[in-house]
């Protein structure tokens, strides 16, 4: 009898979890709770899928009323960066439907994916989080980690995280504090840069359309492979990688400047003018077309308040006015003056 009531009480504490989690109010305790019950029974992972599936059903009109909002265009940019990547193997389980995410620390909207990936010994469920452009998104893993992904950003991990191992896939840039693990070292993936942990904070931009991966280091220690080099990085250090020479650098950095876009500011230190403008794209969801040459010259060093309406940040960015701001919906031209 006993037996019976201690799962009748599992049972109601996973259906009282996936409630707060469906709506969006779960703490972040309670995150690592139910993801502690879904690791340790096949039951509760089946029913947590049937429910975000079920979940995600429910949303559909919803989605469907956006599809000319942010979460479309990113999507249409998902698909044309997964068309470039090796990704065959990755069947969507929940192709154009997807678990909406409330999150009250942040007041933004993620979008979950399951995909499950087949291969000849084993069959692997994935779960994939997109924070589309013009938000952020934070993610509670299993062991208790926390990941704040920015926009226009993909995270995927498996369902079996933790049990052997702790290893998740980014594109783009995210902001990493790993709970600490001595047995299971914490690993991301990010396109050919691996970086391996323990425990730490530190913050990865890999986006796709970049030439370089910057791995930024503001507590602990983390190690950082690409290809057939490796360094160790200390506390305001940063490590960069670049696709075209494949070359593996570490410089010294203001690091937590590096994860300053959690906190709605963008910090650049000698950064063209370009990369700068790639940001701002993702942060408020526009197209920026340049027809200026002087830009490509260009490079700044400073810090941005990201809450500033989008034109007093042109202001600010062109105190020479030196450019001009052309503005039709979410379009904007750039031209010399």
């Amino acid at each position: 009898m006993m037996q019976n009531k201690e799962i009748q009480d599992k049972d109601i504490l996973f259906e009282n979890l996936m409630a707060e989690f469906l709506s969006g109010l779960i703490s972040d305790a309670n995150k690592v709770v139910l993801f502690a019950l879904i690791e340790e029974s096949e039951i509760y992972a089946q029913a947590y899928r049937e429910k975000v599936k079920l979940n995600a059903l429910l949303h559909v009109p919803m989605l469907e009323a956006r599809k000319q909002d942010k979460t479309g265009e990113f999507r249409k940019n998902l698909k044309k960066n997964q068309a470039k990547r090796k990704t065959t193997g990755w069947l969507v389980y929940l192709r154009n439907t997807a678990a909406i995410l409330l999150l009250a620390s942040s007041a933004s909207l993620g979008t979950l994916f399951i995909y499950t990936h087949s291969e000849k010994n084993a069959d692997t469920t994935f779960y994939e989080t997109i924070a589309p452009f013009g938000s952020q998104t934070k993610i509670i893993l299993p062991d208790g980690s926390v990941v704040v992904l920015n926009s226009g950003s993909i995270l995927k991990y498996p369902l079996s995280f933790g049990k052997k191992e702790r290893g998740v896939f980014l594109d783009g840039e995210g902001y990493f504090e790993i709970s600490k693990d001595q047995s299971k070292a914490f690993q991301v993936y990010a396109g050919e840069v691996t970086v391996r942990v323990t425990g730490t904070k530190f913050n990865i931009r890999s986006y796709q359309e970049n030439q370089s991966v910057e791995v930024s280091l503001i507590e602990g220690r983390v190690d950082v492979m690409a290809l057939n080099k490796s360094m160790h990085l200390k506390p305001n250090e940063k490590a960069v990688y670049n696709y075209i020479s494949k070359e593996l650098a570490r410089f010294p950095s203001e690091s937590y400047k590096a994860a300053l876009w959690t906190t709605s500011k963008l910090s650049f230190v000698n950064t063209s003018f370009v990369d700068i403008l790639r940001d701002i794209e993702r942060k408020y969801n526009i197209k920026i077309h340049v027809e200026s040459k002087r830009v490509q010259n260009e490079s700044f060093s400073g810090s941005i308040n990201l809450t500033m309406p989008l034109e007093d940040i042109f202001n600010f960015i062109d105190v020479d006015h030196k450019y001009i701001f052309e503005r039709t919906g979410d379009v904007i031209i750039l031209k010399d003056r």
